[in-house]
């Protein structure tokens, strides 16, 4: 309770995080040309007629201009928030020609769900991809994003539509699977090459 109390006067607390956060992502958007936010509301059970935050994306703008000009493929992934509310942070991370890390796009969610994956999507597809085509999206197959990610290919509605976007496995969650299941170092390395392989005749041998 002692460190609680100090974090709370060094940074204040979760409530005033959250409220403040709309400002602060407005004041990112002012100050760095080209970047992209998108915040959602949900009304709260209690008290009633109170909005409270229930999502929110952002992406600068150096980092959507960098993807620009980068490989067309983007990682995406979840992972938990620790804090007083829970909730988890969807990221979009790319490479560029020289295979340095671009931090793409991020979001706060209420969970990894279809619902919070589709409105992760659809903003990175309206207002991080702009002109670019074909983009490779690899993933580690959760159900709510394999959804999210056939429903835009499929059936996405206007400026959401994506039916350019390719979907692949991520080959190291993949590889644990495929290691648990056979407890192989062997195999685990054929695996691997077979997943290294940039031509049929290699991947084929």
């Amino acid at each position: 309770r002692a460190k609680q109390k100090a974090m709370e006067k060094r940074y204040g607390t979760f409530e005033e995080a959250y409220d403040t956060l709309p400002r602060i992502l407005n004041i990112l958007k002012n100050r760095n040309p080209g970047t992209y936010v998108a915040v959602q509301d949900r009304e709260s059970i209690r008290p009633p007629n109170y909005l409270v935050i229930q999502r929110a994306f952002f992406a600068f703008g150096a980092c959507i201009h960098a993807f620009q000009c980068s490989w067309p493929v983007l990682c995406v992934d979840g992972t938990f928030l620790t804090g007083k509310y829970r909730g988890q942070i969807l990221t979009a991370v790319g490479a560029d020609a020289n295979n340095q890390i671009i931090p793409v796009a991020f979001a706060f969610v209420e969970s990894e769900n279809y619902e919070s994956w589709l409105w992760f999507l659809q903003h990175l597809k309206w207002g991080v991809m702009q002109k670019r085509t074909s983009i490779c999206i690899i993933h580690d197959r959760n159900v709510g994003l394999l959804k999210a990610i056939k429903e835009l290919q499929e059936d996405g509605d206007g400026a959401y539509y994506w039916p350019d976007m390719h979907s692949r496995w991520c080959m190291q969650h993949m590889g644990a699977n495929f290691f648990k299941q056979f407890n192989s170092r062997r195999l685990m390395n054929i695996f691997k090459r077979l997943c290294k392989a940039n031509q049929s005749t290699k991947f084929d041998e």
